[in-house]
């Protein structure tokens, strides 16, 4: 865009594609409590898109086609990833936000830390070894 645009832009979306849809959703339902906006198909493939707060995020079931990098070279190292690293949810209180995580089962695979001065963050392991960024940012 030039300088002197007028366009504005405006985060929508994330969309997390993956192999199994039920358990990437009954996930983000359990963990961070998000609401199911609609539940359908997108040609023929089945999306769910849910809300956290107000952040939206897509989730597709991978097509015939498509074979996801985690599943074609399987690693231990769960950062070792193309395309987007991971998603980031921003909450008041960590520690609080981890025990109630590790309640519901969550496996975490970076312990609560302080990253630099005013960041504390915690990283969960979702489905398919995606990550999840919980980060608690000082005022």
């Amino acid at each position: 865009m030039k300088e002197n645009s007028t366009a504005k832009f405006k985060f929508d979306h994330v969309h997390i594609k993956c192999h199994d849809i039920k358990a990437v959703k009954r996930f983000y339902e359990e963990m961070f409590n998000a609401k199911t906006l609609y539940e359908g198909k997108a040609r023929n493939i089945p999306l769910v898109t849910m809300e956290i707060d107000e952040t939206v995020i897509t989730i597709s079931a991978a097509g015939d086609e498509e074979v996801l990098e985690s599943q074609k070279n399987p690693t231990e190292n769960i950062y070792v990833r193309y395309g987007i690293g991971h998603i980031a949810l921003r909450v008041e209180d960590l520690d609080e936000v981890v025990r109630e995580l590790r309640a519901k089962g969550a496996e975490f695979v970076w312990e609560p830390r302080d990253v630099r001065e005013g960041v504390r963050v915690a990283f969960v392991r979702a489905p398919e070894n995606d990550v999840i960024e919980i980060v608690q940012r000082s005022k």
